[in-house]
């Protein structure tokens, strides 16, 4: 079922599949789910070299394909509930309509990279966000929380590798970003603040090494 399911997704422009097992985490997080599929679209590399320039970017891509994730978790989710299966989409929207999002903290209760983590797609940066291998922190990504018998996978989770860079703070044109190496006790709170976060066209993700990686490549 996992080649089926990677099939599906690939040909609609997905780049990242993984199956994972998230039956080790608190079940106010998980609903009573044991699996998640968390899949991940790229941000073009030309929109990521634009951003990083500080030019004029017209349309955000970041926005549409955050919007085309979130319908295709809710398309992924009902395709398996006609399966006959159990299937919820943590689309935007679907968190909002299940009270699954604290608008006030900005948190859902179970982030798409807390699963991404445990998917071993990568780590998270100073700057909150996930930092894989293939595309640095410039992507778009969603879950969808299922009984569906896909075969998981659960890795260790992964400390930062950001060391001694910050650039993404010293981008951050609202100080939101503290400089601090996210460690599993310490949390999201402790490596920035939401509060001043204004999504200002990206400057934390295009200022990240790893990024600028794969957009130069």
């Amino acid at each position: 079922m996992n080649k089926e399911i990677e099939q599906l997704l690939f040909d609609k422009g997905v780049d990242i599949v993984r199956f994972v097992d998230i039956s080790g985490l608190p079940e106010k997080q998980t609903q009573g789910f044991d699996k998640a599929i968390v899949f991940c679209v790229a941000l073009s590399k030309e929109f990521m070299i634009s951003v990083h320039e500080g030019k004029e970017i017209g349309d955000d891509e970041f926005v549409t394909k955050e919007h085309e994730t979130d319908v295709l978790a809710d398309w992924l989710a009902a395709h398996l509930q006609q399966k006959g299966y159990k299937a919820y989409s943590q689309s935007e929207k679907n968190n909002d309509d299940h009270g699954n999002y604290n608008e006030k903290t900005k948190i859902s209760n179970l982030p798409h990279k807390t699963i991404a983590h445990l998917a071993g797609l990568g780590y998270i940066g100073k700057n909150s966000l996930l930092i894989t291998k293939e595309f640095g922190c410039a992507f778009s990504m969603c879950t969808v929380l299922t009984d569906a018998p896909v075969t998981t996978e659960c890795h260790p989770i992964t400390e930062s590798k950001c060391g001694d860079c910050n650039d993404c703070m010293q981008a951050c044109p609202e100080n939101a970003i503290r400089g601090i190496d996210w460690s599993d006790n310490a949390g999201r709170e402790a490596i920035i603040d939401v509060t001043k976060c204004i999504q200002c066209a990206l400057k934390c993700v295009a200022s990240c090494p790893e990024t600028l990686k794969y957009a130069n490549q």
